[in-house]
């Protein structure tokens, strides 16, 4: 019988920083974060397409769809300790967003998004609750599919 995820906490988000050779190409990533290790509180991973509708004079309904530019976005929020692991994560030495690679896998289905860059970072805290840590930006690519 198949089983589909109902509960976030069935999906294991892993977040890995991409190295790249000095021309560029991709070397190889670095696992630097496992949900199976850390504790994260929330996630999304999303793609936004523009879109308008055409129709004009003499049309009612639109006659088509003018299709624009994809957005893919992602944005989590890491809590307590694990917090300060995600302080690296997210910048270089000079203070900029390093690339990421992004999967969220379930059972059977995975999100994957590469060329990812987290341009939010942000390190709060409320009196009696843990630390936390969120990230937010936009990646390159996308790639869902099964496991």
């Amino acid at each position: 019988m198949t089983w589909y995820p109902t509960n976030a906490d069935d999906v294991t988000l892993i977040v890995s920083e991409v190295s790249r050779n000095e021309d560029g190409s991709r070397a190889g990533s670095t696992e630097i974060a496992n949900t199976s290790a850390i504790t994260v509180d929330d996630f999304t991973i999303g793609t936004e397409e523009d879109m308008t509708a055409l129709s004009g004079i003499g049309n009612a309904n639109p006659l088509g769809i003018s299709q624009g530019d994809i957005e893919h976005s992602f944005d989590f929020t890491v809590q307590g300790e694990d917090a300060t692991v995600f302080n690296n994560l997210a910048e270089d030495d000079s203070g900029r967003a390093k690339e990421l690679e992004i999967i969220a896998r379930a059972e059977d289905y995975k999100a994957k998004l590469v060329g990812a860059y987290a341009g939010t970072r942000e390190f709060s805290g409320s009196s009696g609750d843990p630390v936390e840590y969120s990230v937010e930006g936009i990646a390159t690519g996308r790639d869902d599919g099964t496991v």
